[in-house]
């Protein structure tokens, strides 16, 4: 009986098929739990001086853009903020970035918007209606995937460590 592995443990995480099992490149996955956890606060405080920003905006103009705050301030400005940064040709929000990580389509390619934006409307569709218990999911799965990753067809790596072995430079 043939083993499910892979012909060659330097193949290439380049779009050409799944990503690289985490017991041929653990390093890809290493240290991802906290490192998404710090890198969604960085981002949350991002999006907070934004916010902040407009409420200024909006008391020296006596209240004007209150409308057009309350309308972005929740999910629509998250999921925009997830979907224009992790779609982009970083592959990563700025907190991500900051931690020395990358979001990759299922396949090792660099995620469309379309595809950021199916990821980012699940997590901030499924976080708050099962109360975060849906990531609880990641510390059990064999690469460290939330369920808006497995869902969405997405895996966050080590984009440090993909570097180093010159992976995902599609």
């Amino acid at each position: 009986m043939p083993a499910n592995l892979p012909e060659r443990t330097d193949a290439p995480f380049d779009g050409t098929g799944g990503p690289p099992d985490p017991l041929d490149r653990p390093e890809l996955y290493d240290g991802l739990l906290w490192r998404r956890s710090l890198a969604f606060l960085a981002d949350g405080f991002l999006l907070f001086a934004a916010v902040m920003v407009f409420w200024m905006f909006n008391f020296l103009t006596f209240f004007l853009l209150t409308g057009i705050i309350l309308f972005l301030w929740a999910a629509p400005l998250f999921v925009l903020y997830d979907t224009i940064t992790v779609g982009g040709s970083a592959s990563a929000t700025f907190g991500m970035r900051l931690l020395g990580l990358q979001v990759r389509a299922w396949d090792g390619s660099r995620p469309g918007y379309l595809h950021a934006l199916i990821s980012s409307a699940l997590f901030w569709f499924l976080v708050p209606l099962t109360g975060g218990l849906i990531l609880v999911i990641a510390p059990f799965s064999d690469r460290r995937r939330h369920v808006h990753d497995m869902l969405s067809g997405t895996v966050v790596i080590n984009a440090r460590a993909a570097g180093a072995l010159r992976i995902g430079r599609t």
